[in-house]
């Protein structure tokens, strides 16, 4: 069912930017027409915001106004109005990760259609478009006269009229004469313009739908007003001995409710049900769950679904199914370009130019020919079981790759991956084994979906919880990103990391942290989720908490000597235990990443070198060893109901940015990696007591 709506659309551009205008802007058609004003450009994004913070379902804040980017229906419309199409990125793993979560039918991850700057202003505004999006909440307040209401009721006026400025694009309210504009001294007060504001209430519910707060039907407990068909409103906010209150009010009948009804124990039952409402699809779905009041902006409000992996080399010669990704990604003059089999040679070069990969050096012309013949006739290559979706399966490749000298020196060439082997510096042994610098990576990210209310981070919940990304609900492409970086790993011995653990295993305070993991995990657990999980199926093993608090000293080290703030530094942890026929892990790598440049400056791999591996680990120790917040961090552990899922571990001491730590700050604990001196009933073994002499 798709939603009848006056919103103004908006599109993302640049670096990565944002357009907006009224029902009466097209932002392709008038503005080729120049039938109006305004312009489209609102503000920009960064490619990565479009995948983890601001991406499809998102509210976007901008200086005067909240946007929305829209679902891929309305993307189509702007890759296909630029020359060569959509940027894809080719990555066949990462590919079939996407389809084991969306489906078989996904055949292509697409950079955004961003909108790049023109030298000296030059350059078509319609065809200088990004990302499309709709403004979000249409229920604005005046920021003069508190009025509330919606966007296409006229009460105020988009304006968007300065090119260079986007950031000044706003809603106004013409001629405000402030809140008390009905009073008798008010009638001759000359008006003036106020810029108005999204309004702060939303619905919203588990099944990932999010509605504007029915401000009319709440201030007439869901009658009509018995005094005008469109009532004026008005918000009232003051102070109270609760905190802030907030009123709703009609000025045309005088009704008038408060908005702490909203949020109380039976909020439940005076709230609307949900109505189903995909704004970033302009759809409504049937749904039967309960709204619940949300702010705008609430950290709840939405939770990316996004799944990344790292480009590895290949291990063999490629075959012809390998390449036809890579050639679907090639536009379609380059394909043309290959008219027999003596154009081969002509071919692989310009096709390596273009794709910026060296693939095609590495297949023999019978098989990149019968690549081109299925590309010539429609067709692609054949459909593979689905790829695990388990996040050690995802590790494992990477894990292989990193810890095989033959592996990685012999793909040390290629155009997204160099690695090199360091002496592992004498204080570090016997407990690390090998050190890697990592000069060149890529790391590749695709976004699957988002949710509301509650994340999917550790469980594998309902697909339905899922929002769509497109209105069929089975997309045929998805947005990604490409980052590249440099980085540093370090390997563990298997044989002291394993006679560490078993040590672990059988201590009270381990059980103890398996108990609160258990309760947190059922407390965490939406209502829809899979509710026979074993939530110690999810329990990292000792040795993934030690390596873990080990990579957090690391990054918080090193920022102070490679050249980039903690929060630009990344984690990927190595640590599980032999199951079958997976080999056991020990090990981490600690990476930077830019996305929209050819990499990064070098920094953290100077960090690799021995002379100076060495000092940075024993000073990461060293700082490690002492928290300002001890004892009481030190002897910390989880009692009674508590459910946090760390020991030794706090602010002051160990915790990252979210955007460096995968596991968003859980399973750390200093005792475990020092072996701090402590009380029996909370001591443990440290895994690097051995280096440290603890």
């Amino acid at each position: 069912m798709t939603e009848n709506t006056t919103s103004p659309d908006l599109h993302e551009d640049g670096n990565q930017p944002v357009s907006v205008g009224t029902k009466d802007l097209d932002p392709i058609a008038d503005i080729e027409a120049k039938v109006t004003k305004n312009r489209s450009k609102v503000g920009s994004l960064r490619p990565s915001a479009l995948l983890y913070t601001s991406g499809i379902g998102a509210t976007v804040d901008l200086p005067h106004l909240s946007v929305m980017p829209h679902g891929l229906d309305g993307w189509q419309r702007y890759y296909d109005r630029r020359p060569g199409g959509a940027d894809v990125i080719v990555e066949p793993r990462l590919l079939d990760l996407v389809r084991a979560y969306l489906g078989d039918q996904v055949d292509q991850l697409r950079k955004a259609p961003w909108a790049p700057e023109m030298p000296g202003g030059a350059g078509d505004d319609a065809v200088d478009l990004g990302i499309p999006a709709r403004v979000f909440p249409q229920w604005l307040r005046c920021t003069g006269c508190n009025r509330v209401a919606p966007v296409n009721h006229q009460v105020f006026e988009f304006r968007n009229v300065l090119k260079y400025r986007p950031d000044q694009a706003q809603f106004v309210h013409e001629n405000c004469k402030g809140w008390d504009a009905d009073a008798k001294k008010s009638k001759s007060r000359k008006g003036r313009p106020q810029t108005a504001v999204p309004a702060r209430y939303l619905i919203a519910c588990i099944n990932g739908h999010l509605d504007e707060f029915p401000y009319v039907a709440w201030v007439h407990r869901g009658q009509e007003c018995p005094k005008a068909r469109i009532p004026q409103l008005r918000m009232r906010e003051w102070k109270s001995n609760i905190g802030p209150d907030v009123q709703i009010i009609c000025l045309s009948c005088d009704a008038r409710r408060g908005m702490l009804e909203a949020t109380g124990p039976k909020a439940s039952e005076k709230l609307p049900r949900c109505r189903g409402r995909h704004p970033h699809l302009d759809a409504f779905y049937k749904c039967d769950q309960p709204g619940k009041l949300m702010m705008l902006g609430a950290a709840n409000q939405w939770f990316a679904s996004t799944v990344g992996l790292l480009a590895l080399p290949r291990e063999e010669s490629a075959s012809a199914d390998d390449v036809v990704p890579h050639l679907q990604a090639l536009p379609p003059n380059i394909i043309a370009a290959a008219t027999s089999r003596d154009s081969l040679q002509a071919f692989r070069l310009l096709a390596g130019n273009v794709a910026q990969t060296d693939i095609f050096d590495s297949i023999s012309d019978d098989a990149l020919w019968d690549a081109l013949t299925v590309i010539k006739s429609g067709g692609s290559s054949g459909v593979q079981a689905p790829a695990s979706t388990d996040p050690t399966d995802i590790l494992l490749p990477e894990w292989l790759v990193l810890t095989d000298r033959v592996k990685y020196t012999k793909h040390s060439g290629a155009a997204d991956f160099r690695a090199v082997r360091r002496n592992v510096p004498d204080t570090l042994q016997p407990i690390v084994t090998e050190v890697v610098a990592v000069e060149k990576l890529k790391k590749v990210n695709a976004f699957v979906g988002f949710t509301r209310i509650d994340a999917l981070d550790r469980i594998d919940d309902s697909k339905s919880r899922v929002a769509p990304l497109n209105k069929r609900g089975r997309p045929n492409w998805v947005p990604a990103t490409e980052d590249r970086g440099e980085g540093f790993f370090l390997q563990f011995d298997e044989e002291a990391v394993g006679e560490w653990e078993e040590k672990i295993l059988g201590l009270p305070i381990w059980e103890t942290f398996r108990q609160a993991h258990a309760l947190n995990f059922n407390r965490r657990t939406s209502k829809t989720a899979d509710t026979t999980i074993d939530p110690d199926s999810r329990f990292p093993a000792p040795r993934y908490w030690a390596i873990h608090t080990l990579s957090h000293l690391l990054i918080r080290e090193a920022a102070m000597s490679s050249g980039y703030g903690s929060a630009s530094l990344t984690e990927r942890i190595y640590a599980w235990r032999r199951d079958g026929d997976r080999p056991a892990a020990a090990g981490l790598l600690i990476t930077t990443t830019a996305s929209d440049s050819e990499g990064t400056l070098g920094g953290l791999v100077d960090l690799s070198r021995p002379e100076r591996l060495g000092p940075l680990v024993h000073e990461a120790i060293r700082r490690g060893g002492r928290c300002s917040s001890d004892p009481v961090c030190s002897h910390r552990r989880p009692q009674g109901k508590e459910d946090f899922l760390h020991g030794a571990a706090c602010h002051f001491c160990l915790f990252v940015s979210e955007t460096s730590c995968e596991r968003t700050n859980r399973f750390l604990d200093r005792r475990l990696l020092l072996g701090l001196l402590v009380d029996k009933d909370v001591a443990t073994p440290g895994l690097l007591t051995p280096i440290h002499g603890g």
